[in-house]
């Protein structure tokens, strides 16, 4: 568990209830991985939602013949995983820790149980999600055309 107050510290928790975010931070725990480590493939199950507290994630795709292309790198404060909460629940992209790197792992499932339960804390989370993939496409989009 991480305390309710280390979650408020983050945007995308700021409009979300006390009583939305203690059980939200039951759910929670942190993680360290070291620099180098392949945290996930494109297409494993998104079983947990993370936000990253320090260190360096780059998100890559794998190319046809097999270079992997890195199009973002996502940094203290960042989502890693936000299709744990969209479905089919599986990773869109591979993801490398490039530095030694702390999370807070959030379980996919009962978060997901909890935004059925309390739209407000689902709109929120949509919302904050929905920003930062418009970001990270402007971003590809930026890689894209510099390709």
């Amino acid at each position: 568990m991480v305390s309710p107050e280390m979650l408020r510290r983050y945007p995308y928790f700021a409009k979300i209830s006390e009583e939305s975010l203690k059980e939200i931070a039951m759910m929670a725990e942190e993680r360290s991985y070291p620099a180098g480590l392949q945290l996930f493939n494109e297409g494993d199950p998104a079983d947990y939602l993370n936000i990253i507290v320090e260190g360096e994630v780059q998100i890559q795709y794998q190319l046809g013949n097999g270079e992997k292309r890195t199009v973002d790198t996502l940094v203290a404060g960042d989502i890693l995983v936000w299709s744990a909460l969209i479905e089919p629940y599986r990773t869109t992209a591979i993801g490398t820790t490039s530095k030694p790197t702390k999370v807070i792992a959030i379980k996919a499932k009962p978060l997901r149980e909890l935004c059925d339960r309390d739209p407000m804390v689902g709109y929120q989370l949509t919302r904050e999600i929905a920003k930062l993939l418009a970001h990270r496409l402007e971003s590809a989009r930026v890689q894209l055309a510099a390709a």
